[in-house]
């Protein structure tokens, strides 16, 4: 599964979400929504990242500490 579909599967836009590398280093850290939702004044370098970040395959996801941690790769 994509980090997008397993995104779009989520529902609290408020929380926030970790999502870490396959070696667990921190890629995103941030208001979920704020990750799955650009700003209009969006850089081509964040879209960019939007992009590769969305097409990332999970290799796990939970919940610890009250933040949703993805992990892709």
């Amino acid at each position: 599964m994509t980090f997008k579909k397993l995104m779009d599967l989520y529902d609290n836009w408020n929380g926030v979400t970790v999502v870490n590398d396959n070696n667990l280093n921190i890629i995103v850290k941030d208001r979920t929504g704020e990750i799955m939702f650009p700003n209009e004044d969006e850089s081509k370098e964040d879209k960019d990242f939007r992009k590769k970040l969305f097409a990332m395959k999970v290799v796990s996801f939970g919940f610890y500490d009250g933040e949703f941690c993805v992990r892709v790769k």
